[in-house]
C-alpha cells in the first residue's frame, strides 16, 4: 500500500557489521523517484528502525531520512538536502556511480566520485539490524546493478564532516525525562505538580519517568518514542530550567510534530508541526521559530510537553528560551536563561 515504505532488505545482512556497499542506479522515467538506502534496520522492539539516505532522481539531490517505527524522518534533517552537480548530478535515463559506507550508526554516501561522500551523517544512532534499499513509494521506478558490498574497518574518507555544521546544543534545552508511549491523554499529569516517582498504570502497563537523550544537535526525537504503526501515539516529555531572579523569558519551538506546553503547571498553549524542525532556530532568521513570551520563577521552572505522533513525517522538536528583553545599549545580548537542571537526588 502507498502509506507504507517498500523495502528490499538482503537476506543475512543483519549480521554484516561495517559494509561499504557500491553499486550502479538509473532512473528510467522523469517522475517523482528516489533510490532509498537502508541500514541497520531493527524490528527487534516490536517496530522498525532504520537509518536512511536517498539519492533524489528527477531532482538530483540527496537527503537524509532515519526511519522510526517506518515513519520517516527527512523533516528533522533539512540541513542534509544535497544538491548533487557535476561528476555526481543524476540524469534521467543514464547509470550513476554510488557507494554507501556504514561504520556503527554513521553513514556516508559517495555519487559519482568515489574518493570523497557527497553526505557523511552522523545522526542514526542504531548499531545492529540489516542493510536494503527502498524505491519512492508511490513513484517511479529506479534500477541498481553491479552491487558489490566489501567489509570494512573504518571510513574510506576521515576529513570534516560534510556538511560541517557548527551544532550549538549548550543554547537549548537538552535534559528531558519521558513518560510513555500512552494510548491517550493522561489529565494527572498535565495538571498536577511534576513528581519524578510518579507512576501512571494505562493499557495493562506500568509507565514511570525516564531519562531520555537528545540527539547531538539538540534535537527531542519523539518518533524514538511514540507509535506511528501502533495505537500508543502520545508521550509526555519534561525539562527542569533554572532561572536566577526569575523574569519575562521567550521561547522558541521549532517543531515537526503537533504540541501542548505547560510551564509550571499552567498551560501556554499549543505550538503546530511545521514543514521541517531546525537546529539554528536562535541564530538563523530564515529558521526564526520564536513562540510564547513566558514568565520564570526565581529557581526551578519546570516544563511539559505533550506530544501526539501517529502522522507521516514527523518525529521530533528542539527547545530554546532566550530573555524576553531588548538587546543592551551596546548591541550585546541580555544574560542567557541556564538549561541545566539541579542534581538529581
Amino acid at each position: 500500500t502507498v502509506d507504507r515504505p517498500v523495502i528490499a532488505l538482503v537476506r543475512g545482512s543483519e549480521s554484516w557489521g561495517d559494509v561499504r556497499i557500491e553499486g550502479t542506479v538509473r532512473f528510467p522515467e522523469d517522475v517523482h523517484n528516489y533510490l532509498g538506502f537502508v541500514y541497520r534496520y531493527d524490528d527487534s522492539r516490536g517496530r522498525s528502525d532504520f537509518g536512511s539516505l536517498y539519492i533524489k532522481g528527477n531532482s538530483s539531490y540527496i537527503r537524509a531520512n532515519p526511519h522510526y517505527d517506518l515513519n520517516a524522518g527527512r523533516t528533522l534533517y533539512e540541513e542534509y538536502r544535497t544538491p548533487l552537480h557535476g561528476d555526481a548530478a543524476i540524469t534521467i535515463a543514464q547509470w550513476q556511480r554510488f557507494a554507501l559506507e556504514v561504520v556503527g550508526g554513521e553513514a556516508h554516501l559517495y555519487v559519482g566520485d568515489m574518493t570523497r561522500p557527497q553526505v557523511t551523517f552522523p545522526l542514526y544512532d542504531g548499531t545492529k539490524g540489516a542493510f536494503g534499499f527502498k524505491p519512492r513509494n508511490p513513484g517511479g521506478a529506479v534500477w541498481i546493478d553491479e552491487i558489490r558490498v566489501t567489509r570494512i574497518d573504518g571510513f574510506g574518507y576521515r576529513g570534516p564532516a560534510i556538511p560541517d555544521l557548527d551544532y550549538r546544543p549548550q543554547d537549548l534545552v537538552t535534559d528531558w525525562d519521558v513518560l510513555g508511549p500512552l494510548a491517550g491523554f493522561q489529565p494527572e499529569v498535565e495538571t498536577e505538580a511534576f513528581d519524578e516517582l510518579l507512576t501512571v498504570r494505562a493499557g495493562g502497563e506500568t509507565h514511570r519517568w525516564e531519562r531520555f537523550d537528545t540527539d547531538p544537535r539538540g534535537a527531542v526525537l519523539t518518533g524514538k518514542v511514540v507509535d506511528y504503526q501502533g495505537d500508543r501515539r502520545v508521550a509526555y516529555f519534561h525539562a527542569t530550567v533554572m532561572s536566577k531572579g526569575g523574569g519575562m523569558a521567550r521561547l522558541h519551538l521549532s517543531t515537526v510534530d503537533d504540541l501542548a506546553l505547560w510551564l509550571n503547571g499552567r498551560f501556554v498553549g499549543y505550538r503546530s508541526r511545521r514543514n521541517a524542525a531546525w537546529w539554528d532556530m536562535l541564530s538563523n532568521p530564515e529558521h526564526d521559530a520564536r513562540w510564547a513570551a513566558v514568565r520564570l520563577e526565581d529557581g526551578e521552572n519546570h516544563i511539559l510537553i505533550r506530544v501526539v505522533g501517529g502522522t507521516y513525517a514527523t518525529g521530533g522538536f528542539f527547545l530554546g528560551l532566550r530573555p524576553a528583553r531588548p538587546p543592551h545599549r551596546d548591541g550585546t545580548e541580555p544574560r542567557r536563561v541556564r538549561h541545566t537542571p539541579p542534581p538529581r537526588s
